[in-house]
C-alpha cells in the first residue's frame, strides 16, 4: 500500500480486455474495471461474490466501504469505514482491518459491527493492513508499522475480540514492516514485507521467523491456487508465481498495471484478482497453464 494515496471521485465501472505478452513472462489476457475508489484489498465472501475495500480519501475519517461486484460493476456493500485496508471472509461474515486500528465485522446484509478498537491492544497501532483468518475463525493482522522499520506487529484476534499478540519488531528485528499474511496449514503462516521485499515463515507457537526468498519491492499480497502454486504482488506493479514459497519467482506482466495491492484467487480458481491502488482498476489475470 501506499503512503500518501490520491483521492478519486467513485464512477461508473468501464470494463475492458488487453491482451499482456512480454518476452520471458507469463502471457495473460485481462480483464480491466475502471473508476474504483482506490482499491487495498480484495476477497471472495461467504456467498461466492467478490468484495473489495475501497480506501477513498486517505486518512479521511468514515469515507471508506467494502463494495461488490455485480456483473460489469462496483455497487457499495458497507460504507462508513475509515480507510479500510485487509479483507477476508469466515463462515457468513467478512472481516476488515481500518487503520484506524480498528477491526469490522459485516454480515451478508452489509451491517457492521466493530470487533476490536485501537485502544484494545498492547501497544499503539501505527498500520493496520493485511488480515488472514484461520479455520477456527482467529482473525491475524498486520501492522506494518511506519515504514521505518519501528512499529511492524501481527496480532491475532478471536471472534469474541480477545487480541494476543502473535510478533513484534522487538521479538524478531527480520520484522520489519509485515504486509501479506497467508495461512501455511494450521500452525504456521508467510509473511510479506513491504519494506524489504522479504517473505518469510512464521511458526505460531515457536515463534521461529525464518527467511524464504526476497527480491519482492514493495512487498504486499499473497494468494495460493487450488494446484498449490503461490503469487505474490508487489505494490510497484509486478505480480509473481512460485511453485513453492522457496522457489524462484517466475513474472508475470500485465500491461497497465500500476500499483499490485493485496490479492486473491477467483470464486471459479481461474484468475488473480488484483486492486491497483493508484490506478484505481481492479484487474481479472488468468492463471497461468
Amino acid at each position: 500500500m501506499a503512503k500518501k494515496p490520491l483521492f478519486v471521485l467513485h464512477a461508473m465501472l468501464l470494463i475492458g480486455w488487453t491482451v499482456a505478452v512480454s518476452p520471458g513472462t507469463l502471457a495473460a489476457q485481462v480483464k480491466v474495471m475502471k473508476g474504483v475508489r482506490v482499491p487495498e484489498s480484495i476477497a471472495v465472501g461467504p456467498d461466492g461474490r467478490i468484495y473489495v475495500s475501497e480506501v477513498g480519501e486517505y486518512e479521511k475519517y468514515g469515507d471508506g466501504a467494502i463494495s461488490v461486484v455485480e456483473g460489469d460493476e462496483v455497487r457499495p456493500f458497507a460504507t462508513g469505514l475509515n480507510d479500510p485496508h485487509g479483507l477476508d471472509a469466515w463462515r457468513d461474515h467478512l472481516f476488515v482491518s481500518d487503520n484506524r486500528g480498528q477491526v469490522w465485522r459485516i454480515d451478508m446484509k452489509g451491517n457492521v459491527e466493530r470487533l476490536v478498537d485501537s485502544t484494545q491492544f498492547p501497544r499503539k497501532i501505527t498500520n493496520f493492513n493485511d488480515i488472514e483468518i484461520d479455520e477456527d475463525g482467529n482473525v491475524y493482522v498486520s501492522d506494518s508499522g511506519d515504514w521505518e522499520g519501528r512499529g511492524g506487529a501481527i496480532y491475532r484476534i478471536t471472534q469474541d475480540g480477545k487480541i494476543t499478540t502473535v510478533l513484534t519488531d522487538e521479538e524478531a528485528w527480520q520484522l520489519v514492516s509485515p504486509n501479506g499474511l497467508l495461512m501455511e496449514g494450521r500452525d504456521t503462516m508467510l509473511v510479506l514485507d513491504y519494506t524489504t521485499g522479504n517473505l518469510h515463515r512464521l511458526d505460531l507457537k515457536t515463534k521461529v521467523f525464518k527467511k524464504l526468498n526476497g527480491g519482492f519491492g514493495a512487498g504486499d499480497g499473497l494468494a495460493r491456487d487450488a494446484r498449490g502454486r503461490l503469487y505474490v504482488s508487489d505494490f510497484k506493479g509486478k505480480l509473481y508465481v512460485l511453485d513453492t514459497p522457496e522457489g524462484k519467482p517466475q513474472p508475470i506482466e500485465v500491461k497497465g498495471l500500476v500499483s499490485a495491492a493485496d490479492i486473491t484467487i477467483s470464486p471459479d480458481g481461474r484468475h488473480l484478482l488484483v486492486p491497483d491502488w493508484e490506478g484505481k482498476q481492479l484487474f481479472f489475470v488468468p492463471l497461468p497453464e
